[in-house]
């Protein structure tokens, strides 16, 4: 049993063995004490992204297993983790990060995977078959569930987000595997909305349990410990207080999973060109007419519409009829599940509608 007091600041934890409850519970106090004094706490990364312009400072939101410390560390930046903005600000609370390790290759993550080696980084369930020999990212004998702690020198580049200016975008990730496109832009409500949904597909990350199931989860935050509508609401409220652009971003598929050969990957490679082109102001876009975001047209670094307009790749491989099937049921889970929620503003749920 975990008793939680917010009123005193104080977890009881009795016959647990899990261990993150040591930080578990400490983020839950602080999620009630942001949101106290007017702001909200976020399970996120920031980025820095240097521009002609100048920089551009961006949050990136998303459950385990969607790509956000890949996203956050994909060089256009300098970068730290955070889990906070108000009115713009930006205030972190680690001096680390705790990064999935299944499938790490120094060729796609070169900063992530040069501190997760270094001596000062702790590894957990991963594999290592000699004492003192190398480990193996790859290696799913035991788990695919692999994670490590680095400190934040260990990237060498990285800043304090006291010295960062205040937020201009804000990217949800998403890890779906049909009709999401790699990216989408957002108006405010939609945004509130797709911040509630907190949608994507369930990894090792969670288990077991979780892989390859459709998950939401509110916020894409645990630890919160009040009303989920509430995240909604004051992210819609703090979005009107400042001026910053949210997106979707798909960091899995395009129109099916990995077993369809006529299915198509979000590289990482995808994914980085998408946040360079939303810095630099470069993507041309359209509206959509079934989910009413917009989507791109054109956008430097990616040369193929499929993956910007995932209708069209349904089309040209005779499946046009499955994708207004997956638009109907996807409208329809997203209405019913943000329905549930009574203190919802209402145009958070018109939205989706």
């Amino acid at each position: 049993m975990i008793a939680v007091d917010l009123g005193a600041g104080i977890t009881r934890i009795f016959n647990s063995d899990y261990f993150g409850e040591s930080k578990k519970g400490g983020l839950r106090m602080w999620n009630a004490l942001v949101y106290a004094r007017g702001g909200l706490a976020m399970h996120a990364g920031c980025k820095v992204v240097p521009t002609d312009a100048g920089e551009r400072t961006m949050l990136i939101i998303g459950l385990s297993g969607t790509g956000k410390t890949t996203t956050t560390f994909t060089r256009q930046n300098n970068s730290q983790p955070v889990r906070l903005f108000e009115g713009g600000k930006v205030v972190g609370t680690e001096n680390g990060c705790f990064a999935k390790t299944f499938g790490l290759d120094p060729r796609h993550e070169p900063a992530i995977y040069g501190a997760v080696v270094k001596p000062d980084a702790y590894l957990e369930n991963v594999s290592q078959r000699l004492d003192g020999g190398p480990v193996d990212f790859f290696d799913t004998s035991y788990t695919k569930n692999g994670r490590a702690t680095f400190p934040m020198a260990s990237l060498g580049i990285w800043r304090d987000p006291r010295e960062i200016g205040p937020v201009s975008h804000l990217l949800i990730l998403n890890r779906n595997d049909n009709i999401i496109p790699a990216v989408a832009r957002l108006s405010s409500a939609q945004a509130a909305a797709y911040f509630m949904l907190g949608e994507t597909q369930g990894t090792s990350a969670g288990g077991a349990a979780e892989e390859g199931r459709a998950l939401r989860v509110p916020g894409t935050n645990p630890f919160y410990p009040h009303r989920d509508e509430q995240q909604a609401n004051r992210f819609l409220e703090l979005m009107e207080s400042c001026s910053f652009e949210v997106f979707l971003l798909n960091t899995g598929r395009i129109g099916g999973p990995d077993t369809d050969s006529r299915s198509k990957k979000v590289q990482i490679e995808h994914s980085g060109a998408i946040v360079k082109a939303i810095a630099e102001g470069t993507i041309s876009w359209i509206g959509d007419p079934d989910f009413g975001y917009q989507v791109a047209s054109s956008l430097p670094g990616i040369d193929d519409p499929e993956l910007l307009q995932p209708r069209l790749l349904y089309e040209r491989t005779g499946r046009a009829a499955d994708y207004v099937e997956l638009v109907t049921q996807l409208k329809r889970d997203r209405i019913a599940f943000l329905g549930g929620y009574s203190g919802l503003q209402p145009e958070i749920l018109a939205a989706v509608e």
